[in-house]
């Protein structure tokens, strides 16, 4: 038996470690608490660049929550502001200027992850974030991503369909 656990430990593949580095962005929720989102600008320059526009044009500032799964978070549609959160404005809307390529990276889609929701696998997406709560690997190489939660993710835990995003900035970097 211990030969088994021994050879199982040697022959398991290890998955490295995701740590973008990029600029952070600070999620702030209304009644539920902040969080951060470390971003990858060398996995995908495009997609972040696109993202961390929007974000600095308040775009993702007063929107609802409108997706919550147990393994999954999302948001990014404006129409989610003021209409109902069942409408097909709020559950496909966007800022109306997709990303012009898919970036595909080789990051495992982990608890924390963040990506570019689209209208189908390997699509480029346009505003639409989500956040993987659970590993989820049946979306490698699916979905651009855009970083990965580096602070808060009990915030992330604890939100609920409806609730509201107060702001998104991009944080200062830190002066070394």
């Amino acid at each position: 038996m211990l030969t088994l656990l021994i050879a199982a430990a040697v022959f398991t593949p290890q998955v490295p470690v995701y740590e973008p580095t990029g600029p952070v962005v600070e999620v702030v929720m209304a009644g539920r608490g902040r969080f951060e989102i470390t971003t990858d600008p060398k996995c995908s320059p495009k997609t972040v660049a696109h993202v961390l526009a929007l974000v600095k044009k308040g775009f993702y500032d007063r929107q609802r929550i409108h997706r919550v799964e147990p393994w999954v978070t999302q948001w990014g549609a404006p129409a989610s502001k003021t209409k109902p959160l069942t409408t097909e404005e709020v559950l496909g809307g966007g800022s109306g200027k997709d990303i012009p390529v898919f970036e595909m990276c080789e990051v495992d889609f982990t608890r924390g992850v963040v990506g570019i929701a689209s209208t189908g696998l390997q699509v480029p997406g346009d505003s639409q974030i989500f956040i993987l709560k659970n590993d989820t690997l049946r979306l490698y190489h699916s979905y651009a991503v855009f970083g990965k939660v580096t602070k808060g993710m009990e915030v992330v835990n604890r939100i609920a369909k409806g609730d509201r995003i107060k702001a998104m900035r991009v944080k200062p970097p830190k002066s070394r």
